[in-house]
């Protein structure tokens, strides 16, 4: 398992939390891109795709932001993609069914919603620009970008395991950085041992208590996670014990704090049981 820095992990998780703070229906502006700038990136494109279609909310085809592309003065790319409130439909709707993967050079079956969504990933525009490992592949080939990191949160965090193993195996970045909080499993244990080999610098950061990075579940299907894990332990009675709460990201990121010992990370008020403390 390689060594992970908290406050690296705590650092890509913010940028997250900028790719979560606008509408999935809207656009980026100046407020994102002075949180960007301020986390020493500079804005580059915008990701969209085809937002996760459940039985509850079938709404499949329905585009909308899941995140980002930015890069920092030391040509660090890091593209940072967001969760969403339809994991918790998808969950509900617990069919979690396998498809063949459909990157070029993998092997294994990956689940099917999130593999859509993948497959549905832009960059600049809504309406047709290039697939977000193309992007990242020309921003690589013109030397905008010398490295490449991919974060992400919930949904985001299987997209970003995807997305990981396609730059691995399709670009000219064979050793992305990756750091995923609260994703799912992602696809069954030939993935998993397909992204160990080609992605081994990778952290995948599960709270113990959240219920998303346990499903889909390892039965009948043989779905596995990837590597390497490291969990999150909240303290008794700090955070309320309910599914949103457990999975927020400003829930995780209040955990790596207490970790990394660092301040300026709330719980949100909503989930603060009686007995939280702060940092």
């Amino acid at each position: 398992m390689p060594p992970m820095s908290w406050d690296s992990a705590i650092r890509y998780a913010a940028l997250v939390e900028i790719a979560e703070s606008v509408d999935p229906k809207g656009s980026y502006g100046a407020a994102e891109f002075a949180r960007m700038n301020s986390a020493g990136c500079t804005f580059l494109q915008a990701i969209y795709g085809d937002d996760l279609a459940t039985d509850i909310d079938p709404h499949l085809g329905q585009i909308v932001t899941f995140g980002f592309l930015a890069v920092t003065a030391s040509k660090e790319l890091v593209a940072a993609i967001r969760g969403t409130d339809t994991i918790l439909e998808w969950l509900h709707d617990a069919s979690f069914l396998l498809v063949p993967i459909p990157i070029a050079g993998a092997h294994g079956y990956t689940e099917d919603g999130f593999t859509a969504v993948y497959r549905s990933l832009r960059t600049g525009s809504p309406d047709g620009s290039p697939t977000a490992k193309d992007s990242i592949k020309g921003y690589l080939d013109a030397g905008t970008a010398a490295s490449v990191t991919i974060c992400g949160h919930s949904l985001g965090g299987a997209l970003a395991t995807l997305l990981a193993l396609d730059v691995a195996l399709n670009t000219s970045c064979r050793t992305p950085g990756v750091y995923t909080f609260a994703s799912p499993r992602t696809g069954d244990h030939l993935f998993a041992g397909c992204y160990a080999a080609a992605v081994p610098d990778s952290f995948r950061i599960a709270n113990r208590q959240d219920l998303v990075p346990q499903l889909p579940p390892i039965l009948p299907l043989p779905y596995e996670h990837v590597n390497s894990a490291y969990e999150l332990n909240p303290p008794p009675d700090a955070i309320a014990p309910t599914i949103p709460c457990m999975h927020h990201l400003t829930t995780y990121l209040w955990l790596m704090a207490r970790l990394a010992g660092a301040s300026g990370f709330d719980l949100d008020p909503d989930c603060m049981s009686t007995g939280h403390a702060g940092i």
